[in-house]
């Protein structure tokens, strides 16, 4: 019996324990990067549970002019055909979280967003096929822009293109599909219990931190800039993705080239049909911030100091050589601190400069 109550209290003991620390992980770290309702919080405070840089924000919509959405769209005319990733598609919550919409007010454009269609292995085939079937001049489409985030453009866009995509199916049916694979229904967010598997993860990821400072931590870096940046918490710490550095490997003349030289296949493809191509590759946070670590054993970004210099017969939105120059000023949050996509502002600023 005395062994019997011994392992009661002990198995007791570990329940308060345990119990005590889901409540304190979870109220001083998951709660927090994982909240429910209106506000929403970046995907690298969600990934690193990093309180210091998460900036909680609400979704708000205050333009004139809203783009068109594939839920929306009824295949009338269109301005403008905007195709991308995550930074298309509404990427990092907070005010006015698609660019499209920037270049809807400003230009007074009717613009429609479009994913990927089956059957395309990136973004240039996809408009390809939208060009050789005579979608996009039944649009009455002016402008096409193709958006990529720079860590995933080389791998994207250096690939044997194939410039004769020709559509046998109803084009109108291959675009209905594409929403409902893309875009599935989204339940409300639901708000994460005290108990959770996420409780340790926020425990071993800020130990890690405590104990081995500035650096690499499991997907992600901090680093200390020299520069108060963001208006989180912590003004002067930098959080990226680490895709951002490990890509640096590809960026040479000959991937760089072989882009630019598909983008302007692709220009040169929209023009026989009078359609303009711009090309958007948004630089990643840390090639953006980068001058600003006080650490420089990181590899530097050539990309765009690259691209710059090659003949284009489509329009370049030099993400980065805009945006650097708002920092100059101090600009706060062109990218959010806790979240790998940028912000509102920097939207502003590249499509008042970009028109």
């Amino acid at each position: 019996m005395q062994k019997y109550n011994k392992f009661v209290l002990l198995y007791v003991f570990i329940m308060i324990i345990f119990l005590l620390f889901s409540f304190t992980m979870w109220k001083l770290y998951v709660d927090k990067v994982n909240p429910s309702g209106e506000d929403g919080v970046g995907d690298l405070a969600s990934m690193s549970y990093y309180i210091g840089l998460s900036l909680p924000r609400k979704k708000i919509i205050d333009l004139e002019k809203k783009h068109i959405s594939f839920s929306d769209f009824n295949h009338s005319k269109v301005d403008m055909l905007v195709i991308g990733d995550s930074f298309s598609n509404g990427g990092g919550n907070g005010r006015n979280t698609y660019y499209q919409d920037y270049i809807a007010t400003y230009n007074n454009f009717e613009v429609l967003n479009i994913l990927q269609l089956p059957k395309t292995d990136n973004f240039i085939e996809t408009i390809v096929l939208l060009v050789n079937s005579g979608y996009l001049k039944k649009l009455d489409v002016k402008h096409v822009l193709l958006q990529s985030v720079q860590r995933e453009s080389l791998e994207r866009f250096t690939k044997d293109m194939n410039f004769d995509l020709n559509s046998t199916e109803d084009l109108h049916k291959a675009i209905t599909s594409v929403y409902d694979i893309y875009n599935p229904k989204v339940e409300d967010k639901q708000k994460i219990r005290v108990i959770n598997n996420l409780n340790f993860n926020a425990f071993l990821y800020n130990v890690k931190f405590k104990l081995q400072g500035y650096g690499q931590i499991e997907d992600y870096y901090i680093e200390k800039i020299n520069k108060n940046l963001f208006s989180s918490k912590i003004s002067d710490e930098l959080m990226f993705y680490k895709d951002d550095i490990e890509r640096l490997q590809y960026e040479n003349d000959e991937n760089i080239m072989k882009m630019n030289d598909n983008f302007n296949k692709l220009a040169d493809l929209l023009l026989k049909q009078n359609i303009q191509l711009s090309v958007m590759v948004n630089v990643d946070k840390y090639n953006l911030y980068s001058k600003y670590i006080i650490s420089h054993e990181y590899q530097k970004s050539t990309f765009f100091e690259i691209l710059r210099k090659l003949p284009k017969r489509y329009q370049f939105i030099d993400t980065k050589e805009i945006l650097s120059k708002e920092l100059e000023k101090g600009v706060k949050d062109l990218y959010y601190p806790d979240d790998t996509h940028w912000s509102y502002k920097a939207m502003e600023v590249v499509f008042k400069n970009a028109k």
